[in-house]
C-alpha cells in the first residue's frame, strides 16, 4: 500500500510540473542585471507568444531605466516592430516618449522603473518591489485574440484598470509590439503618511 502511495504521489507531482508552461520553467533564475546574450536567449523562446513579448518589454524597460543595462535599449528594440527600431537595434526617437516615462520616478520610490516595475508584482504596499520571475497578469475578459493581431490586458499592481498593448506576429513566428502607449503611463504613487 505504502509503494502504491509513493508511486501516485510522484505521478501527480510529476504532471503537475509537466503542466506548468514552458515560460515557467524558463523564468526561474530570471533577474536583474541580465546580459543582451541572456535575454535574447530568453526573448527566442518566450517571444512565440504575446505575453512572453510584452513581459520582455517589460524586462527590457526595467533594465534600461532601473538597472543601467548599456545593452537595456537593445533589448527594448528587440521586442517592437521593426518600424520602430533604429538601425543600430534600438527603439529609434519615436520611443523616446516611452523611454521618457518608463524612467519617471514615483512619489515615494528612490528609484527609476516603478512603472514597469507594477506589471511584474510592484505595487504602491510592496514599495514596487517586483521579480522578473513573476508573470503578468492578463485580463482575458478584454483581450482580443486573432492569429496575427493581438490587444492585451494586462494589469499592473499600481493602476486600477488592465492597460492595453496591441501586438502583431512576424512571419518568423516571434509577436512583436505594435502599441503601447497606455503601458507606460503613471501608477498610483506610494503613500508613506508621513506628514
Amino acid at each position: 500500500m505504502k509503494k502504491l502511495f509513493v508511486f501516485l504521489f510522484v505521478t501527480v507531482l510529476l504532471l503537475c510540473i509537466a503542466d506548468k508552461s514552458s515560460v515557467f520553467a524558463i523564468d526561474r533564475g530570471l533577474k536583474p542585471g541580465i546580459t543582451l546574450e541572456e535575454f535574447k536567449a530568453y526573448w527566442e523562446q518566450v517571444g512565440t507568444t504575446p505575453e512572453g513579448t510584452v513581459k520582455c518589454l517589460i524586462i527590457a524597460a526595467l533594465e534600461t531605466v532601473k538597472e543601467g543595462n548599456k545593452d537595456g535599449k537593445k533589448m527594448w528594440g528587440m521586442v517592437l516592430h521593426k518600424d520602430s527600431v533604429a538601425g543600430n537595434g534600438e527603439p529609434d526617437n519615436s520611443q523616446r516618449l516611452a523611454i521618457d516615462q518608463f524612467s519617471k520616478q514615483v512619489k515615494g520610490t528612490n528609484f527609476k522603473g516603478a512603472i514597469a516595475a507594477s506589471y511584474l508584482g510592484g505595487t504602491p504596499e510592496n514599495g514596487y518591489t517586483c521579480s522578473y520571475e513573476n508573470d503578468l497578469v492578463v485580463d482575458e475578459r478584454q483581450t482580443i485574440r486573432d492569429e496575427e493581431v493581438v490587444k492585451l490586458f494586462i494589469q499592473s499592481g499600481g493602476k486600477d484598470m488592465a492597460t492595453p498593448i496591441r501586438l502583431m506576429k512576424n512571419k518568423y513566428g516571434y509577436w512583436k509590439i505594435v502599441e503601447y502607449s497606455s503601458v507606460y503611463t503613471g501608477v498610483k504613487p506610494i503613500d508613506n503618511k508621513d506628514f
